[in-house]
């Protein structure tokens, strides 16, 4: 069977992501090719997209997408130039285009979010919509945001000091309003998502390759963290996903 562009974008993707994988385990990344990280959000970004317009319908899709990254950089730079939402901070490192003193990549990464945690809870879409389903929806896919974002800060944060955060917190200096933010926003979108969806997805294919594409930045965070021996980091995130799989095994077997 050929193979369709959006295919091969997935495979330049994998490529891409096993390039850097061995690059970052090795600690040979040099700092000429730290734009790599950006394009490795594009990308992943992207494919989130990708799933998105099947998963809606073309279009609808699409400007979903763009809706979910404008109002994600709209709350990240709350945080930016007030504190809000996610607490004070500030970037170190370019990730190229900006918008409202945000990176356009920081975008492109909460759509991967969003989607990817979507995939894995996309049983509870096909049933009778409630509030109190879209109330446990919205909680378990947020879950599993924060279980991103529990790797994701100390590496940006301790490890690379991709951006700096001006407010201690007890998880790596990381403030807990961080955490409580990343929760929150995603469970507000989470919640206009789990209305907007009227249909079941037509391509499996896609529902299966966010979910790998979730564990697979999860894994490449985590190589990072071991490199830069952020060992709580492992071990908190290993435990806050392992428990989201239990939770997505028990809720699809009654499902």
């Amino acid at each position: 069977m050929t193979k369709k562009w959006q295919d091969w974008i997935w495979i330049v993707f994998l490529i891409w992501y096993g390039v850097g994988v061995i690059l970052v385990s090795l600690d040979m990344l040099p700092d000429a090719l730290q734009w790599a990280n950006a394009v490795f959000l594009y990308l992943a970004g992207f494919l989130a997209i990708l799933y998105a317009i099947k998963k809606f319908r073309d279009f609808q899709g699409l400007i979903i997408s763009l809706s979910i990254m404008l109002l994600t950089i709209l709350a990240e730079s709350l945080g930016v130039h007030y504190g809000f939402i996610f607490g004070s901070y500030h970037y170190e490192r370019d990730f190229g285009i900006q918008m409202f003193g945000v990176p356009v990549t920081i975008g492109f990464a909460w759509v991967m979010v969003v989607f990817t945690s979507m995939s894995h809870f996309e049983f509870l879409l096909s049933r009778r919509k409630t509030v109190m389903g879209g109330v446990l929806y919205s909680s378990v896919t947020s879950l599993l945001a924060v279980t991103m974002d529990l790797i994701i800060d100390p590496v940006a944060y301790k490890g690379r000091e991709y951006w700096v955060w001006d407010q201690g917190g007890l998880y790596y200096d990381i403030p807990t309003q961080n955490f409580l933010g990343w929760f929150f926003v995603s469970f507000f979108i989470q919640c206009i998502l789990y209305v907007l969806i009227k249909q079941e997805m037509y391509s499996t294919t896609w529902s299966g390759r966010m979910r790998r594409l979730y564990f697979l930045v999860i894994f490449m965070f985590v190589v990072t963290a071991i490199v830069e021996r952020l060992w709580l980091a492992v071990m908190v995130t290993f435990v806050f996903y392992t428990v989201s799989l239990v939770i997505r095994t028990r809720m699809e077997k009654v499902a």
